[in-house]
C-alpha cells in the first residue's frame, strides 16, 4: 500500500477539471441542520482541491483547508483566487498532525477522505477543535448503478485486475464510519441522502481516474499509458460515444456530542 500523501501526486489539476462538485442542496442541507451562519468558521481536513471549502467559504466567515497535499492545495488556491475567495487558509498537513490550539471552529467537514485518515485519532483531535454544539460532517460519495450496461462495475474490475488484485490504497476500511463516529465524542448521528446523475464521455472519465488514487499519474508512472489504453478499450464496448451514465447518493453523517 502507497502511504496517503503519495496516492495523490501529480492527480490535482485532474481533480479540479474532472471531479464532479457537490450539488447546492448538500451545502443548504449542511447550513440549516449544522446551523451555520454568516459568522460560523469551518475546517475542512482532506480538502483537496477545495471542493467543500471554497463553497463554503462563500457564505461563512472563515475556512481552514487542510491537506497532506501541497500540489492539491496550490490548485485550491489557484480556485478561490479566481473566485474572489479570501476568507480562507490553506495548510499542508496530515490531519493527525493539526495543532489543537486551531480551535473555536462550529463545523468540520471530510469529504471522500475520512478512509485515508487514522479516523480515531482525528475524531480525538476534533473534538479538542470544535466549539462544544459543533458537528462532524463526513460525506461519501456512493453509486448506485450506471448505464449502459454495468460499466462502472466492469470499470473497476478491470481496474483492480490491472493492479495485480490489490489497488494502491490498499484494502480499504473495515469498521464502518458511522461505528468510528458512534465510538467517539460526536456519537449522535444524523444522516443525510442526496442523490445524483451524473453524464460522462470517455475522456472526462479517464481525467477523473486521473484524479483519484485508482489512476493518479503518480502511482501510475511508466503505465499510465498502459492503463489509459486498457480501461479506454473496456469503455468502448458499451458505447463509442457515450455517454456515460453513472446514479448514486451522496451521504452525509453529521455527528455531535450528546
Amino acid at each position: 500500500m502507497i502511504v496517503a500523501s503519495e496516492l495523490y501526486r501529480g492527480a490535482a489539476p485532474y481533480y479540479a477539471r474532472h471531479v464532479k462538485p457537490y450539488s447546492e442542496d448538500i451545502f443548504r442541507s449542511l447550513f440549516r441542520v449544522c446551523r451555520l451562519a454568516s459568522s460560523s468558521r469551518a475546517l475542512d481536513l482532506g480538502a483537496g482541491t477545495g471542493l467543500i471549502g471554497i463553497r463554503l467559504a462563500h457564505s461563512i466567515a472563515h475556512v481552514a483547508s487542510v491537506d497532506p497535499s501541497d500540489e492539491m492545495l496550490q490548485e485550491a488556491k489557484r480556485i478561490a483566487k479566481a473566485a474572489g475567495v479570501r476568507n480562507i487558509e490553506f495548510i499542508v498537513s496530515r490531519s493527525e498532525d493539526l495543532n489543537e490550539s486551531m480551535s473555536s471552529f462550529d463545523i468540520a467537514t471530510i469529504a471522500c477522505s475520512f478512509p485515508h485518515m487514522d479516523r480515531e485519532t482525528v475524531l480525538a483531535k476534533l473534538a479538542q477543535m470544535l466549539k462544544p454544539d459543533g458537528c462532524v460532517a463526513i460525506i461519501n460519495r456512493e453509486r448506485d448503478g450506471s448505464e449502459p450496461g454495468e460499466w462502472r462495475t466492469a470499470m473497476l474490475s478491470d481496474i483492480k485486475e490491472f493492479w495485480g488484485g490489490t489497488l494502491p490504497a490498499g484494502p480499504g476500511t473495515v469498521r464502518p464510519d458511522r461505528d468510528v463516529l458512534r465510538a467517539s465524542d460526536f456519537s449522535e448521528i444524523t444522516e443525510l441522502r442526496h442523490y445524483y446523475e451524473h453524464h460522462w464521455n470517455i475522456d472526462d472519465l479517464l481525467g477523473y481516474l486521473h484524479s483519484i488514487s485508482l489512476g493518479a499519474p503518480g502511482v501510475l508512472g511508466t503505465r499510465r499509458d498502459e492503463f489509459t489504453t486498457r480501461i479506454r478499450r473496456l469503455l468502448l464496448t458499451y458505447s463509442a460515444t457515450g455517454p456515460f451514465t453513472e446514479r448514486g447518493h451522496v451521504t452525509t453523517l453529521l455527528g455531535y456530542r450528546p
